[in-house]
């Protein structure tokens, strides 16, 4: 009571002398007040990514003296008199704090490396059961000037709303369950990039270089593209269609700087369709919004989710019904569950040259492995692997050796387990990439058609 009615004199004579002056003077003594309490300290236990897994409290008794002394005192109206209020923290002794629990912290099974500055193939697997992610598949570069490409608009927020079209589209943005339980699937194909030249001097392929290698990919019936960069995506559906491929389409999205906007790409493909497929989309069979994005820590699951609903809800609406989702490799999807509620088909990355105990001859065995995880992990009977293969060139891996030979080897056990729904990474070397440790000097040398 006595430190309330203290309280309650202080705080008047403090608001009088903040809202007028005063001309008078007066002596003024406060009481000492010795006061004891009973505290209970919180202790807040946390993992080390700073997320909360446990607290407990700790009781300590706390004894606080209040001393004040107020002489005689005068106020003048030009000083305007400053009140701080500072509460010193109660330490714990170590000895008082308990240890946390042993099982109270969930410790992931594998741990993200930090993204490189160049697009790598790495997804680094030391045992079946453990799978550590480094680097990204597919990292292009902003596309060098082409005279067929089109300039892209700045990336935007809030994407412009979607072109329209007389096609029904469903009003809901949640993936249809029927989808995920659909077995029908797809030839097996090859992935695809526009981009030549060398480290540090990348252009874009000639639209003959592009008609010439999608010739040369004609025993694949199914090619993926990765964005828009480089006017792929007329060039794409012009030389699909010449030589009766089907497409995976995509956007390359990025919060670094360099992604693509998710509706212009949208638009893009809308324009080509109608005027090179007559308003047909039977052309392209699947679409991925991202490439590993997640697992390099560029965007989070729930950006991911979003952009799938948004990209969904589009593509709807300019008349494109297939299967829309995300792809990322496969500890970042075991992870990240809700990308699998919200894709209408699973699509996942797994490269077996990043496990070190995965010879060539079992590199099939080592990715149906990893795709029963996925199937069970995602509840789904349906998984596309959007990229998988072996490179023919680099450094040893533990059991994993790249060479001419075993990149043949590995490719039969990967088609010897597969015959659907697979997607060899690449169809031709990248040389415009760099390599670094990580990648095993293996990152140009991943081409499947010499």
């Amino acid at each position: 009571m006595k430190s309330i009615v203290i309280a309650g004199a202080l705080a008047a004579i403090l608001g009088t002398a903040s809202s007028r002056p005063l001309n008078f003077r007066r002596d003024y003594i406060t009481e000492i007040v010795y006061v004891t309490e009973t505290l209970a300290d919180a202790v807040i236990y946390v993992d080390q990514d700073g997320v909360p897994y446990s607290t407990s409290t700790v009781e300590q008794s706390t004894t606080a003296t209040s001393v004040e002394v107020v002489t005689t005192s005068e106020v003048t109206p030009t000083v305007t008199p400053a009140v701080s209020i500072s509460a010193a923290p109660v330490v714990v002794p170590p000895s008082a704090a308990p240890a946390p629990p042993a099982s109270s912290a969930t410790v992931p099974s594998f741990s993200f490396v930090a993204p490189q500055p160049q697009p790598s193939s790495a997804e680094v697997k030391n045992e079946s059961t453990t799978t550590a992610a480094v680097e990204s598949s597919y990292t292009p570069p902003p596309p060098p000037p082409s005279p067929t490409t089109p300039a892209l608009a700045p990336e935007s927020s809030s994407p412009p709303p979607a072109p329209p079209s007389t096609a029904a589209a469903p009003t809901s943005s949640q993936a249809p369950q029927a989808d995920k339980q659909n077995d029908n699937g797809l030839p097996n194909g090859v992935t695809y990039d526009p981009f030549t030249g060398s480290e540090g001097n990348t252009r874009c392929k000639t639209d003959t270089e592009v008609a010439d290698e999608f010739s040369r990919m004609g025993s694949y019936k199914v090619v993926r593209i990765y964005g828009m960069g480089c006017n792929i995506i007329p060039l794409a559906v012009q030389n699909a269609q010449k030589n009766g491929q089907m497409l995976m389409g995509g956007a390359y999205l990025s919060n670094k700087g360099n992604g693509e906007d998710l509706s212009i790409v949208i638009t893009t493909w809308k324009s080509t369709i109608d005027q090179y497929a007559g308003g047909s989309w039977d052309i392209m069979k699947l679409f991925s919004v991202e490439n590993e994005r997640v697992n390099d820590r560029d965007m989070t699951a729930s950006e991911v989710v979003d952009a799938i609903r948004r990209g969904r809800d589009q593509l709807r609406g300019v008349g494109y019904n297939g299967p829309v989702g995300a792809v990322d490799t496969v500890p970042a999807t075991l992870d990240n569950p809700s990308i699998c509620q919200a894709s209408d088909v699973v699509m996942v990355n797994c490269h077996p040259f990043f496990d070190q105990n995965t010879a060539a001859e079992d590199a099939g065995t080592f990715v149906k492995g990893q795709i029963e995880r996925v199937k069970t992990a995602c509840n789904t009977n349906r998984v596309v692997v959007t990229e998988t293969g072996w490179p023919h060139q680099g450094d040893a891996n533990g059991k994993a050796v790249p060479s001419p030979d075993n990149q043949a080897k590995a490719l039969s056990s990967i088609r010897s387990e597969f015959t659907s729904d697979v997607f060899i990474h690449n169809s031709f070397d990248s040389p415009w990439k760099s390599d670094w440790a990580s990648s095993f000097n293996a990152e140009r040398y991943w081409g499947v058609i010499q």
